[in-house]
C-alpha cells in the first residue's frame, strides 16, 4: 500500500543519504594532492582508495542487495548508514594510504546496499503515478554533492585540513543514522518470496534495462573523466574555470529532477528513448562545444538535465518490473554503475590517447544511441 504523501522527514533523509554517497564518490579527486602529501605518499596511491571504494560497492550491490526484498528497509538503512559513518570517521583519522583504502572499501561496501535501498524506498513510498517525480527529488542529492559538497570539501581542505571534510560527512551520517531509526518504512510483501538474481533477470525487460544502465554509465564516466582535462588544454583554462563545467552539469542534473513530474504524465517507458537520444546528440555536440567556455557550460548544463532522466528512468523502470525483485534489480544496476566507474575511464582514456577527444564523444554517442534502441523495443512493457 502506497502512502498518499511522502513525509518531508523521510524525503530529506533519502536525499541526505544520496548526498553522502555522492560527496564521498567525488571528494578525493579535487584534494588528491593534499591527501597524498599528508599521508607521505604519491597521488597515484590515493587513487587506490577510490578503486577500493568502487570495487567494494560493486561487490556488495551484487551479493547483498537482494536483502532489500527480504528485510525491513529501516534495518537495511540503519545498518548501512552506520557502516558508512564508521568509514568516514576512519578515513578522517587514516595515517597511511592503506588505512584510507580500507575505510573507503568499507564506505563502498555500505554504498552497494545503501544506494539501492534508498532508491527502492523512494519508489515504494511514492504516491501512485508519481514515481519519476519522487525519485527525481531523491536524486537531487547527487546534484547537491556536485554543486556544493565537493567545492566545500575542497575549500575545507585548502583552508583547514582535508580530514575536516570527512569529519563533517561522518557527523552528517551520524545524524542520518538516528533519523532513519525513527522512519516508518515499507516492509516487503509477506505472501510471495523474494526472487533470486537468476529469476529477476528472467523478468521481461530486465536485461535490456541493465544493459542500458551499463552502457549509459560507461559513456558518462568515461567522458566525464576526460572532459575537464580536454577543456583546459583546448581553451587554456585554469582548474577553477574548468571546474565550472562540472558545476553547470550538477545544476542541470538538479533541475532535471524539478521537471520529472512531466515524465509521470507522459509515461516513463514512452519518454525514456527520447531522453537517451537527447543525450546522444549532446555528447556529439561536445565535439564543437569544448572549444569555448560558454558553449561548454551550455552543453554540460543540458547534458545534466538529460542524464538525470537517464539515471532515474533506468532505476524507476527496473523498480516497476516486479515488487518482489525490486531491491535485487536496482542492486544489479548499482553493480553495473560501479563496473562502469572502472571500465568507462579505462576504455575512453585509451581511445583519447590513441585518437582524440572527438572519438570519445562519437563512442559515447554510439553507446547512447544503442541505449535508445533498447528502450524503444521495450517502451510498452
Amino acid at each position: 500500500m502506497q502512502n498518499k504523501n511522502l513525509k518531508p522527514l523521510k524525503l530529506s533523509a533519502l536525499i541526505l543519504g544520496v548526498f553522502l554517497i555522492g560527496a564521498n564518490s567525488f571528494i578525493l579527486g579535487p584534494i588528491l594532492g593534499d591527501v597524498a602529501q599528508s599521508l607521505n605518499t604519491r597521488p597515484v596511491a590515493i587513487t587506490r582508495a577510490i578503486s577500493a571504494f568502487g570495487a567494494a560497492a560493486a561487490f556488495s550491490a551484487f551479493f547483498l542487495s537482494g536483502l532489500i526484498d527480504r528485510i525491513d528497509t529501516r534495518i537495511i538503512l540503519t545498518g548501512s548508514v552506520t557502516l558508512i559513518m564508521i568509514a568516514f570517521a576512519g578515513s578522517a583519522i587514516s595515517i597511511n594510504w592503506q588505512m584510507l583504502a580500507l575505510f573507503q572499501a568499507l564506505a563502498g561496501f555500505s554504498t552497494g546496499i545503501l544506494l539501492p535501498a534508498i532508491y527502492a524506498e523512494a519508489v515504494m513510498s511514492a504516491p501512485e503515478g508519481q514515481g519519476a517525480r519522487v525519485l527525481g527529488i531523491v536524486l537531487s542529492g547527487w546534484s547537491i554533492a556536485l554543486v556544493a559538497g565537493v567545492p566545500v570539501s575542497a575549500l575545507l581542505s585548502d583552508v583547514l585540513n582535508w580530514r575536516i571534510a570527512y569529519t563533517v560527512l561522518g557527523s552528517l551520517a551520524a545524524a542520518l543514522a538516528i533519523a532513519v531509526l525513527g522512519l516508518k518504512t515499507n516492509r516487503p510483501a509477506e505472501k510471495a518470496p523474494a526472487l533470486s538474481r537468476v529469476q529477476a533477470l528472467r523478468i521481461a525487460g530486465a536485461k535490456s534495462l541493465l544493459l542500458t544502465g551499463l552502457l549509459f554509465m560507461i559513456a558518462f564516466y568515461g567522458t566525464y573523466a576526460l572532459l575537464g582535462h580536454h577543456i583546459r588544454e583546448v581553451q587554456n583554462l585554469n582548474a577553477t574555470l574548468a571546474s565550472t563545467v562540472v558545476i553547470a552539469y550538477g545544476i542541470g542534473f538538479g533541475l532535471g529532477g524539478a521537471s520529472a513530474r512531466q515524465v509521470d504524465r507522459l509515461g516513463p517507458g514512452r519518454a525514456f528513448p527520447f531522453f537517451l537520444l537527447a543525450s546522444m546528440v549532446l555528447y556529439l555536440a561536445l565535439i564543437a562545444a569544448t572549444h569555448t567556455l560558454l558553449a561548454s557550460l551550455g552543453v554540460a548544463f543540458l547534458l545534466g538535465i538529460s542524464n538525470h532522466f537517464g539515471i532515474s528512468l533506468v532505476v524507476l523502470r527496473l523498480a516497476q518490473r516486479n515488487p518482489h525483485a525490486r531491491g535485487t534489480l536496482i542492486g544489479l544496476n548499482t553493480t553495473a554503475t560501479y563496473v562502469a566507474v572502472f571500465f568507462g575511464p579505462l576504455i575512453m582514456s585509451s581511445l583519447y590517447q590513441g585518437v582524440n577527444f572527438y572519438a570519445v564523444c562519437v563512442l559515447a554517442g554510439a553507446l547512447l544511441g544503442t541505449c535508445a534502441l533498447l528502450m524503444w523495443r521495450i517502451r510498452k512493457l
